[in-house]
């Protein structure tokens, strides 16, 4: 038994001993926009991820779900760094404490810059918080280099170097020890019997320690640190509009990014009308339906749509009402309300319709 237990202390060891020389970062996986459950914790070599038709595990489903890397990033030379990141949908990268990319909401495949100025042979604490909201998860961490410097025009043919695992690491590498000192030439060897003092001059030679007071303590305020995501707010108490079962109502104060699903944050007003008018009537069922103008290619317009009512649902779910209660449909430019001769007409069409059931 003895000899059983020593083994497994042994191979814990081992393996916790492997798993922080590992090269790349920790990500911890979560269930939620908001790291609500934790589902499992792995090595990545690379941020470097296209989840648009799949999830990051198993376990983990295709929409609402959160990552956290962390670790330690190496500066190969001194200068100033600068950092890309490619994301769907939020996305925070902290570096030394420093908050270089923020965009902690959603986002439809866009690029986000940060910079910061790093040491040469330094290791920085690094910190990458990422959300999925609604499928077609994908985020890729990329760098510039100061040595690496490219011209505007570059960048179509060279794209920013993908940050690789050598650069990555799970705890500060100990530095190398000094080289011991050369022996000394002479070879002659002298003895010298070390120096007794007698008990009672000991005891009249032992001086009382000075205690020096350290003053110059470094500290780090409060609000430069990681801080952890904000719950989102309840929506108001305003009482319910008159809707009844049957109506067609177009929400003409929902409003998102032009070319985006991102909703723009003045739609919150008229989608928790929605959401006290439903919770007053837990029998009812709501269909949300997206179009657009005939602006572009037919098929992205329609699967603009679907994923424009998607969000709108997903808003009325975060606030308690039951996904079951709720359908959803994009029909592009199929149903215009109005010609398309003019921006005007155009903007009609793009609507978000519910259908009160």
């Amino acid at each position: 038994m003895y000899q059983l237990t020593t083994i497994s202390i042994v191979l814990f060891w081992l393996l916790t001993g492997q798993t922080l020389a590992q090269s790349g970062l920790r990500g911890d996986y979560y269930t939620g926009v908001n790291f609500e459950q934790k589902v499992l914790s792995r090595i990545d070599p690379q941020i470097s991820f296209d989840w648009a038709y799949t999830s990051p595990d198993p376990r983990i489903p295709r929409s609402e779900y959160s990552v956290r890397w962390t670790g330690k990033l190496l500066a190969p030379v001194s200068g100033e760094y600068r950092f890309y990141a490619h994301v769907n949908d939020g996305i925070r990268v902290w570096i030394g404490n420093k908050l270089v990319i923020e965009s902690w909401r959603l986002n439809s495949n866009k690029n986000y810059t940060g910079s910061i100025t790093l040491e040469e042979g330094r290791y920085y604490d690094l910190r990458v918080d990422y959300f999925n909201d609604i499928e077609w998860g994908n985020i890729r961490l990329y760098w510039q280099r100061p040595d690496t410097k490219r011209s505007f025009w570059d960048r179509f043919s060279n794209p920013d170097e993908l940050i690789t695992a050598k650069y990555f690491s799970q705890k500060t590498p100990a530095p190398p020890l000094p080289p011991k000192p050369a022996p000394p030439k002479s070879t002659t060897t002298v003895s010298i019997p070390p120096k007794t003092i007698p008990s009672k001059r000991l005891a009249l030679n032992l001086k009382k320690p000075v205690i020096t007071p350290v003053t110059n303590r470094t500290l780090i305020p409060v609000d430069t640190l990681p801080s952890a995501p904000k719950p989102a707010p309840k929506p108001p108490t305003e009482a319910p509009s008159a809707l009844q079962p049957g109506q067609i109502v177009v929400l003409r104060n929902v409003q998102f990014e032009q070319s985006s699903y991102v909703l723009l944050p003045e739609s919150a007003d008229e989608l928790n009308k929605v959401v006290r008018v439903m919770t007053a009537n837990p029998q009812w069922h709501i269909h949300v339906a997206g179009h657009t103008d005939n602006v572009g290619d037919p098929r992205l317009n329609v699967a603009l749509s679907e994923n424009r009512a998607r969000v709108v649902a997903n808003y009325f779910t975060r606030y308690g009402i039951n996904a079951e209660r709720i359908t959803t449909e994009g029909f592009g430019g199929k149903q215009p309300v109005t010609d398309n001769s003019t921006e005007g007409e155009r903007s009609k069409n793009r609507r978000v319709e519910i259908t009160i059931k």
